[in-house]
């Protein structure tokens, strides 16, 4: 499983991330299994480019695909669903403050394949939750923070403009 992964749909949608990618590693170091991830964090109504590390004890829960996140008061469980090793990753979790399940689908490539596409709508109908799926958007121009230069650039241009009439 190792090498990146890219959200490419989950359920429910939350407003607090996009862009998800996540970097898993080749080996384990000191029993501790290190995931490096990679988002837009949205939670203040911005779009801020995040980067962190999360790290879990290799235990036997972690070995079997089991991760539990801890945040305050709030402890956020997934385990790894399904996995073909090569191409997509079902991960699906739950919350101590919520009964609603969370589901996230990964893939190796920003852009799904037709095929996996209709892999994953087999998987959200069979569980109910094809009403609820978000599909992540992990094109280049979104998820680098490219989507932010070009209002920049026009301001940019734009002070450079009254600079040479002398306004600024």
């Amino acid at each position: 499983l190792s090498g990146y992964w890219y959200e490419a749909a989950r359920a429910p949608k939350v407003d607090v991330l996009e862009c998800l990618n996540v970097l898993v590693p080749a080996a384990i170091e000191n029993n501790t299994f290190s995931l490096q991830l990679d988002y837009i964090t949205t939670v203040t109504g911005g779009w801020e480019p995040t980067k962190e590390s999360v790290q879990f004890p290799w235990t036997n829960s972690t070995q079997h695909g089991i991760f539990s996140l801890e945040y305050d008061q709030v402890t956020v469980t997934y385990k790894l669903a399904y996995t073909n090793y090569s191409d997509i990753a079902i991960v699906c979790g739950y919350s101590t403050i919520s009964n609603i399940p969370l589901y996230k689908f990964f893939s190796r490539e920003r852009q799904m394949s037709q095929e996996q596409i209709a892999f994953i709508n087999v998987y959200i109908e069979k569980y109910g939750i094809a009403d609820q799926i978000y599909w992540e958007e992990q094109s280049p121009a979104k998820c680098n923070g490219s989507a932010l230069q070009a209002p920049l650039t026009i301001l940019i241009g734009f002070i450079a403009i009254l600079w040479g009439l002398g306004v600024v």
